[in-house]
Protein backbone atom coordinates (compact mmCIF):
# COMPACT_ATOMS: atom_id res chain seq x y z
CA UNK A 1 0.00 0.00 0.00
CA UNK A 2 0.71 3.30 -0.99
CA UNK A 3 2.27 5.48 2.17
CA UNK A 4 0.32 8.61 3.65
CA UNK A 5 2.37 11.58 5.53
CA UNK A 6 0.61 14.44 7.43
CA UNK A 7 1.96 17.43 8.40
CA UNK A 8 1.04 18.49 11.50
CA UNK A 9 -0.21 16.46 15.01
CA UNK A 10 -2.90 18.19 16.08
CA UNK A 11 -6.39 16.83 16.72
CA UNK A 12 -7.30 16.92 12.72
CA UNK A 13 -3.78 15.70 12.01
CA UNK A 14 -3.56 12.51 14.47
CA UNK A 15 -7.46 11.48 14.04
CA UNK A 16 -6.84 10.92 10.81
CA UNK A 17 -3.82 9.26 11.18
CA UNK A 18 -5.34 6.91 13.76
CA UNK A 19 -8.44 6.47 11.06
CA UNK A 20 -6.11 5.01 8.34
CA UNK A 21 -3.67 3.27 10.45
CA UNK A 22 -6.76 1.42 11.41
CA UNK A 23 -7.33 0.43 8.08
CA UNK A 24 -3.65 -0.22 7.24
CA UNK A 25 -2.76 2.36 5.97
CA UNK A 26 0.81 3.48 6.22
CA UNK A 27 1.27 6.70 7.72
CA UNK A 28 3.58 8.85 8.99
CA UNK A 29 2.84 12.54 11.05
CA UNK A 30 5.60 15.30 11.28
CA UNK A 31 4.50 17.35 14.30
CA UNK A 32 7.04 20.64 14.61
CA UNK A 33 5.91 20.88 18.78
CA UNK A 34 6.15 18.21 21.35
CA UNK A 35 3.43 16.07 23.94
CA UNK A 36 2.07 17.12 25.74
CA UNK A 37 1.52 20.94 24.57
CA UNK A 38 -1.10 23.76 25.12
CA UNK A 39 -2.66 24.94 21.94
CA UNK A 40 -4.85 28.13 21.76
CA UNK A 41 -8.68 26.56 21.50
CA UNK A 42 -12.09 26.74 22.94
CA UNK A 43 -11.78 22.74 24.15
CA UNK A 44 -14.85 22.00 23.37
CA UNK A 45 -16.73 19.59 20.85
CA UNK A 46 -19.92 20.30 19.72
CA UNK A 47 -21.52 19.05 16.24
CA UNK A 48 -20.15 16.24 14.86
CA UNK A 49 -21.48 13.08 15.35
CA UNK A 50 -20.58 9.65 17.36
CA UNK A 51 -20.99 8.04 14.22
CA UNK A 52 -17.91 10.24 13.09
CA UNK A 53 -15.65 9.81 16.44
CA UNK A 54 -16.43 6.07 16.31
CA UNK A 55 -15.07 5.73 12.67
CA UNK A 56 -12.02 7.84 13.32
CA UNK A 57 -11.37 5.46 16.76
CA UNK A 58 -11.47 7.78 19.03
CA UNK A 59 -14.80 8.27 20.44
CA UNK A 60 -13.54 6.44 23.86
CA UNK A 61 -10.72 9.02 24.43
CA UNK A 62 -13.78 11.57 25.08
CA UNK A 63 -14.86 9.42 27.51
CA UNK A 64 -14.45 11.23 30.58
CA UNK A 65 -14.90 14.62 28.69
CA UNK A 66 -17.05 17.21 30.95
CA UNK A 67 -20.55 17.18 29.33
CA UNK A 68 -22.15 20.77 29.22
CA UNK A 69 -25.70 21.41 28.59
CA UNK A 70 -26.49 24.70 29.11
CA UNK A 71 -24.95 28.02 28.19
CA UNK A 72 -24.85 31.60 28.69
CA UNK A 73 -23.80 34.94 26.82
CA UNK A 74 -23.12 38.13 28.07
CA UNK A 75 -22.58 41.44 26.07
CA UNK A 76 -20.54 43.89 28.33
CA UNK A 77 -21.11 43.37 31.65
CA UNK A 78 -25.07 42.39 31.27
CA UNK A 79 -25.84 38.68 30.85
CA UNK A 80 -28.45 38.70 27.77
CA UNK A 81 -29.23 35.08 27.71
CA UNK A 82 -29.09 31.62 29.39
CA UNK A 83 -30.22 28.61 27.97
CA UNK A 84 -29.84 24.81 27.31
CA UNK A 85 -28.20 24.40 24.11
CA UNK A 86 -29.65 22.38 21.57
CA UNK A 87 -27.22 20.08 21.50
CA UNK A 88 -24.48 19.09 24.08
CA UNK A 89 -20.95 20.18 24.03
CA UNK A 90 -17.85 17.56 25.53
CA UNK A 91 -15.28 19.90 27.14
CA UNK A 92 -11.55 18.80 27.45
CA UNK A 93 -8.15 20.14 27.30
CA UNK A 94 -5.76 19.84 24.11
CA UNK A 95 -3.37 19.06 26.69
CA UNK A 96 -5.04 15.90 27.32
CA UNK A 97 -6.61 14.78 24.36
CA UNK A 98 -3.58 15.61 21.81
CA UNK A 99 -1.29 13.31 23.72
CA UNK A 100 -4.24 10.32 24.24
CA UNK A 101 -4.60 10.64 20.50
CA UNK A 102 -0.54 10.51 19.54
CA UNK A 103 -0.03 7.75 21.91
CA UNK A 104 -2.96 5.75 20.52
CA UNK A 105 -1.89 6.47 17.28
CA UNK A 106 1.64 4.88 18.12
CA UNK A 107 0.15 1.97 19.50
CA UNK A 108 -1.64 1.88 16.07
CA UNK A 109 1.86 1.65 14.50
CA UNK A 110 2.13 4.77 13.05
CA UNK A 111 5.37 6.69 12.64
CA UNK A 112 4.86 9.83 14.69
CA UNK A 113 7.87 12.42 14.09
CA UNK A 114 8.12 15.25 16.51
CA UNK A 115 9.78 18.29 16.18
CA UNK A 116 10.21 18.74 12.73
CA UNK A 117 8.47 20.52 10.24
CA UNK A 118 7.08 19.56 6.46
CA UNK A 119 7.80 21.72 3.55
CA UNK A 120 5.35 23.94 1.87
CA UNK A 121 5.74 22.43 -1.65
CA UNK A 122 2.94 20.26 -3.38
CA UNK A 123 3.35 16.95 -2.91
CA UNK A 124 1.65 13.22 -3.70
CA UNK A 125 0.36 11.25 -0.76
CA UNK A 126 0.68 14.44 1.70
CA UNK A 127 -1.95 15.72 3.64
CA UNK A 128 -1.98 19.54 5.42
CA UNK A 129 -2.85 19.24 8.77
CA UNK A 130 -0.50 22.08 10.61
CA UNK A 131 -3.09 24.83 11.77
CA UNK A 132 -4.18 28.01 10.44
CA UNK A 133 -1.81 30.18 8.59
CA UNK A 134 0.08 32.79 9.68
CA UNK A 135 -0.36 35.65 6.87
CA UNK A 136 1.43 38.12 8.70
CA UNK A 137 -1.02 40.55 9.33
CA UNK A 138 -1.71 42.00 12.62
CA UNK A 139 -5.92 41.70 12.75
CA UNK A 140 -6.34 39.36 15.72
CA UNK A 141 -4.77 38.04 18.20
CA UNK A 142 -5.88 34.33 20.21
CA UNK A 143 -5.16 34.45 24.00
CA UNK A 144 -5.92 31.51 25.59
CA UNK A 145 -4.98 30.36 29.79
CA UNK A 146 -6.57 27.54 32.08
CA UNK A 147 -7.60 28.97 35.49
CA UNK A 148 -9.24 27.50 38.88
CA UNK A 149 -12.98 28.61 38.81
CA UNK A 150 -15.92 27.28 40.59
CA UNK A 151 -17.74 29.26 39.46
CA UNK A 152 -18.36 28.01 35.69
CA UNK A 153 -21.49 26.02 34.96
CA UNK A 154 -21.94 25.34 30.90
CA UNK A 155 -20.38 27.26 28.28
CA UNK A 156 -20.27 31.10 28.60
CA UNK A 157 -19.75 33.66 25.91
CA UNK A 158 -18.88 37.43 26.52
CA UNK A 159 -18.79 39.79 24.32
CA UNK A 160 -17.10 42.96 24.72
CA UNK A 161 -16.40 45.81 22.13
CA UNK A 162 -13.42 44.52 20.01
CA UNK A 163 -13.34 41.04 20.73
CA UNK A 164 -14.93 38.43 22.87
CA UNK A 165 -13.74 35.21 25.11
CA UNK A 166 -15.21 32.03 26.32
CA UNK A 167 -15.29 29.85 28.91
CA UNK A 168 -15.42 26.43 29.68
CA UNK A 169 -15.07 23.89 32.39
CA UNK A 170 -12.21 21.08 30.83
CA UNK A 171 -11.84 19.00 34.09
CA UNK A 172 -13.01 19.62 37.64
CA UNK A 173 -12.98 23.01 38.63
CA UNK A 174 -10.29 23.70 35.73
CA UNK A 175 -12.02 26.40 33.39
CA UNK A 176 -10.50 27.06 29.66
CA UNK A 177 -10.63 30.88 29.27
CA UNK A 178 -10.18 31.64 25.46
CA UNK A 179 -10.30 34.79 23.28
CA UNK A 180 -10.08 36.61 20.31
CA UNK A 181 -9.66 39.94 19.99
CA UNK A 182 -8.76 42.97 17.54
CA UNK A 183 -4.84 42.90 18.39
CA UNK A 184 -4.07 46.61 20.47
CA UNK A 185 -0.21 47.24 20.59
CA UNK A 186 -0.56 49.48 23.46
CA UNK A 187 -1.52 46.68 25.88
CA UNK A 188 1.23 45.03 27.58
CA UNK A 189 1.50 41.86 29.85
CA UNK A 190 2.97 38.51 30.53
CA UNK A 191 0.88 35.62 29.88
CA UNK A 192 -2.73 35.53 32.13
CA UNK A 193 -2.33 39.14 32.63
CA UNK A 194 -2.02 40.40 29.06
CA UNK A 195 -5.57 38.20 28.86
CA UNK A 196 -6.61 40.07 31.92
CA UNK A 197 -5.65 43.71 30.04
CA UNK A 198 -7.61 42.81 26.76
CA UNK A 199 -11.11 42.11 28.90
CA UNK A 200 -10.60 45.55 30.54
CA UNK A 201 -9.59 47.60 27.72
CA UNK A 202 -12.50 45.80 26.23
CA UNK A 203 -14.97 46.70 28.45
CA UNK A 204 -15.23 43.36 30.17
CA UNK A 205 -14.06 44.82 33.15
CA UNK A 206 -15.90 42.97 36.08
CA UNK A 207 -15.33 39.68 33.82
CA UNK A 208 -11.25 40.41 34.49
CA UNK A 209 -11.78 40.81 37.93
CA UNK A 210 -13.75 37.47 38.22
CA UNK A 211 -10.96 35.53 36.43
CA UNK A 212 -8.08 37.23 38.58
CA UNK A 213 -9.91 35.65 41.77
CA UNK A 214 -9.45 32.11 40.04
CA UNK A 215 -5.77 30.81 40.42
CA UNK A 216 -4.31 30.76 36.67
CA UNK A 217 -1.72 27.72 35.52
CA UNK A 218 0.89 30.08 34.16
CA UNK A 219 2.20 26.86 31.82
CA UNK A 220 -1.52 26.98 30.06
CA UNK A 221 -1.01 30.24 28.69
CA UNK A 222 -0.84 30.26 24.65
CA UNK A 223 -0.96 33.51 22.26
CA UNK A 224 -1.63 33.19 18.19
CA UNK A 225 -1.56 36.20 15.96
CA UNK A 226 -0.70 36.97 11.79
CA UNK A 227 -3.72 34.58 10.78
CA UNK A 228 -6.93 35.91 8.50
CA UNK A 229 -10.41 34.08 9.46
CA UNK A 230 -12.36 32.06 6.66
CA UNK A 231 -11.00 30.11 4.01
CA UNK A 232 -7.57 29.31 3.75
CA UNK A 233 -5.70 29.15 0.69
CA UNK A 234 -4.18 25.78 -0.19
CA UNK A 235 -1.76 26.66 -2.45
CA UNK A 236 -2.44 23.17 -4.53
CA UNK A 237 -2.17 21.24 -1.10
CA UNK A 238 -4.50 18.87 0.73
CA UNK A 239 -6.01 20.84 3.82
CA UNK A 240 -7.70 19.27 7.05
CA UNK A 241 -8.87 20.86 10.29
CA UNK A 242 -7.83 24.84 10.09
CA UNK A 243 -5.54 24.65 7.25
CA UNK A 244 -8.41 24.36 5.29
CA UNK A 245 -11.27 26.44 7.39
CA UNK A 246 -10.27 28.63 9.90
CA UNK A 247 -14.00 29.52 11.41
CA UNK A 248 -14.67 32.65 13.65
CA UNK A 249 -14.28 30.97 17.15
CA UNK A 250 -17.66 32.27 18.50
CA UNK A 251 -19.65 29.90 16.16
CA UNK A 252 -18.09 26.97 18.80
CA UNK A 253 -17.42 24.42 15.76
CA UNK A 254 -13.67 24.57 15.02
CA UNK A 255 -12.79 21.13 16.65
CA UNK A 256 -15.97 19.46 14.97
CA UNK A 257 -14.66 20.79 11.89
CA UNK A 258 -11.05 19.51 12.34
CA UNK A 259 -12.59 16.16 13.06
CA UNK A 260 -15.33 16.11 10.19
CA UNK A 261 -13.17 17.35 7.50
CA UNK A 262 -10.29 13.69 8.76
CA UNK A 263 -13.58 11.90 8.36
CA UNK A 264 -14.51 12.79 4.96
CA UNK A 265 -10.72 12.60 3.85
CA UNK A 266 -9.91 9.59 5.08
CA UNK A 267 -12.13 7.06 3.02
CA UNK A 268 -10.63 8.39 -0.18
CA UNK A 269 -6.67 8.14 1.25
CA UNK A 270 -7.53 4.51 1.77
CA UNK A 271 -8.82 3.96 -2.04
CA UNK A 272 -5.19 6.07 -2.80
CA UNK A 273 -3.32 3.68 -0.58
CA UNK A 274 -4.89 0.85 -2.70
CA UNK A 275 -4.05 2.10 -5.49
CA UNK A 276 -7.57 2.71 -6.51
CA UNK A 277 -7.48 6.79 -7.04
CA UNK A 278 -4.61 8.68 -7.85
CA UNK A 279 -3.34 11.69 -6.13
CA UNK A 280 -5.13 14.21 -8.05
CA UNK A 281 -8.76 12.51 -8.02
CA UNK A 282 -8.15 12.61 -3.94
CA UNK A 283 -7.71 16.42 -4.20
CA UNK A 284 -10.71 16.86 -6.26
CA UNK A 285 -13.24 14.54 -4.88
CA UNK A 286 -12.57 15.68 -1.15
CA UNK A 287 -12.35 19.43 -2.53
CA UNK A 288 -15.94 19.02 -3.71
CA UNK A 289 -17.06 17.20 -0.43
CA UNK A 290 -15.42 19.60 1.59
CA UNK A 291 -17.69 22.30 -0.08
CA UNK A 292 -20.71 20.59 0.65
CA UNK A 293 -19.90 19.98 3.77
CA UNK A 294 -18.87 23.46 5.03
CA UNK A 295 -19.43 26.43 3.00
CA UNK A 296 -23.19 27.00 4.82
CA UNK A 297 -21.78 27.50 7.81
CA UNK A 298 -18.63 29.67 6.84
CA UNK A 299 -21.13 31.54 5.12
CA UNK A 300 -23.02 32.34 7.83
CA UNK A 301 -19.94 32.89 9.98
CA UNK A 302 -19.23 35.24 7.84
CA UNK A 303 -21.98 36.90 8.06
CA UNK A 304 -22.12 37.03 11.74
CA UNK A 305 -19.15 37.38 12.90
CA UNK A 306 -18.79 41.42 11.82
CA UNK A 307 -21.83 42.41 13.80
CA UNK A 308 -20.03 41.19 17.31
CA UNK A 309 -17.71 43.90 16.44
CA UNK A 310 -19.90 46.62 15.57
CA UNK A 311 -22.15 48.78 18.59
CA UNK A 312 -25.19 48.71 15.97
CA UNK A 313 -25.00 44.65 15.36
CA UNK A 314 -23.81 44.09 19.70
CA UNK A 315 -26.74 45.81 20.22
CA UNK A 316 -29.47 44.05 17.42
CA UNK A 317 -28.13 40.80 19.09
CA UNK A 318 -28.28 41.94 22.65
CA UNK A 319 -31.98 42.72 22.17
CA UNK A 320 -33.24 39.89 20.55
CA UNK A 321 -31.51 37.78 23.27
CA UNK A 322 -33.16 39.48 25.68
CA UNK A 323 -36.95 39.11 24.25
CA UNK A 324 -36.28 35.98 23.49
CA UNK A 325 -36.66 36.07 20.01
CA UNK A 326 -32.93 35.61 19.20
CA UNK A 327 -33.39 32.26 16.24
CA UNK A 328 -30.78 30.42 17.87
CA UNK A 329 -31.69 26.88 17.32
CA UNK A 330 -31.80 27.99 13.39
CA UNK A 331 -28.63 29.81 13.81
CA UNK A 332 -27.16 27.02 15.52
CA UNK A 333 -28.28 24.16 13.24
CA UNK A 334 -26.62 26.23 10.19
CA UNK A 335 -23.27 26.55 12.08
CA UNK A 336 -23.25 22.70 12.79
CA UNK A 337 -24.58 21.17 9.26
CA UNK A 338 -23.93 20.66 5.64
Amino acid sequence: MKDVRIVGGGLAGLSLGIALRERGVPVRVLEAGRYPQHRVCGEFICGVSDDVLDSLGVIDLLSDAVEHSRMAWWVGDELVMTRPMPQSARGISRYVLDQRLADRFCEFGGDLMVGRRGTEERSEGVVWAAGKRKAGGRTWIGLKVHIDLASVDGLEMHVGERGYLGLCRVAGDRVNACGLFRMDQGLKGRGGDLLLRYLEANGLGSLARRLAEGEMDATSFSATAGFSLGSQPSGGQVCIGDRLNLIPPFTGNGMSMALESSALLMPLLVRYSKGELTWDAVARKYAEAGRGQFSRRMTTAKVLHPMLFHPLGRGVLSRLARGGVLPLDYLFNRLRTP
